[in-house]
């Protein structure tokens, strides 16, 4: 799912210089302005040499495991780094464990 619109489901994500890893958790939360409907959680990874563009997501393609696992790891370190935590929204920890 390409989006080029202002309409994007929550998300976080993490980006190398060579790939783009994106969790979309779709949860309004408490954030002002987010899209007030909950949508479906889902990934996207971007190899950014080879698709600069982001147009082709290769999340779950058998070449990117170790990617997926690499980055989603360091995902989870930088969100604890900067106290991004998310265990006080359950709904979104629900999230979590049912699409990590």
């Amino acid at each position: 799912m390409h989006m080029a619109h202002h309409d994007n489901p929550a998300h976080y994500g993490v980006r190398t210089k060579t790939h783009k890893l994106i969790f979309f958790y779709g949860l309004p939360l408490d954030a002002k302005g987010a899209q007030p409907e909950p949508t479906s959680a889902h990934w996207e990874l971007y190899d950014l040499q080879k698709d600069p563009h982001e147009m082709n997501n290769v999340y779950g393609q058998a070449d990117y495991a170790h990617v997926t696992t690499e980055l989603k790891s360091k995902l989870l370190k930088l969100k604890a780094d900067v106290g991004d935590q998310d265990e006080s929204y359950p709904e979104l920890m629900a999230v979590r464990k049912q699409a990590w």
